[in-house]
């Protein structure tokens, strides 16, 4: 059975919201054929956007076991968005992810050329364009996830395994399912940030393989 859980929120004073000039409009062009794969918002309003809705607010889950502490900061926002698969291992995360972001540095015909250079197979750029996009192209979506009323689930990552997260909120929007993935804090005792998201739709043969190292799920009531 489902274990009750709550999700409170608190303002972040930490993080400010900022005006962020969008991109132009030229840039939210359709690259791809595949329909999973279309660009619809400029790099700069998918940032603002996750921004406004992982480090606008704390959130506090409450298990049966552990209250998690959720807090994030901007950084965390450029390896969300696939950022860490294009150009040299890590180049665009972190702090300079950011600022690439924010000064235009790195936009949606980048990211094609970049994953084009580093990646040399058609196969293997295919496969990149398409996971990179997964990420970005749902991202909106998260506001959905923590402010709907839908079913949101948290699985608890099973000991001994090497799954990168400690737990993965899962939530479905139509025929995508959302995965966003949290890991403890290195500093702080309860604290957590999101270190992990993608999407996978019910077509995927392999959508299952995300739960093979998560022994326990709950149902989070909102």
């Amino acid at each position: 059975s489902a274990y009750g859980i709550i999700i409170g929120l608190l303002p972040e004073l930490q993080f400010k919201k900022r005006k962020v000039k969008p991109e132009p409009n030229s840039l939210g062009i359709f690259l791809f054929t595949d329909e999973r794969m279309k660009v619809v918002q400029s790099l700069i309003d998918i940032f603002q956007k996750t921004k406004d809705v992982l480090c606008k607010y704390d959130y506090y889950i409450y298990t049966s076991k552990r209250v998690l502490h959720l807090t994030n900061s901007e950084l965390k926002i450029p390896h969300l968005m696939g950022l860490q698969y294009i150009g040299r291992p890590n180049q665009f995360t972190g702090d300079f992810g950011v600022y690439s972001i924010k000064k235009k540095r790195i936009t949606h015909e980048s990211i094609e050329k970049l994953v084009r250079k580093y990646y040399r197979t058609e196969e293997k750029q295919r496969v990149m364009l398409e996971m990179i996009y997964r990420k970005l192209n749902n991202l909106h979506l998260l506001e959905e996830m923590f402010h709907s009323y839908s079913k949101l689930y948290l699985y608890e990552k099973a000991e001994g395994t090497e799954f990168d997260c400690d737990y993965l909120m899962v939530h479905e929007s139509g025929k995508s399912i959302l995965h966003l993935g949290l890991g403890k804090s290195a500093d702080s005792k309860g604290i957590y940030h999101c270190n992990s998201f993608m999407t996978t739709y019910e077509t995927d043969r392999e959508k299952d393989l995300f739960f093979c190292h998560l022994s326990h799920r709950y149902e989070i009531n909102k």
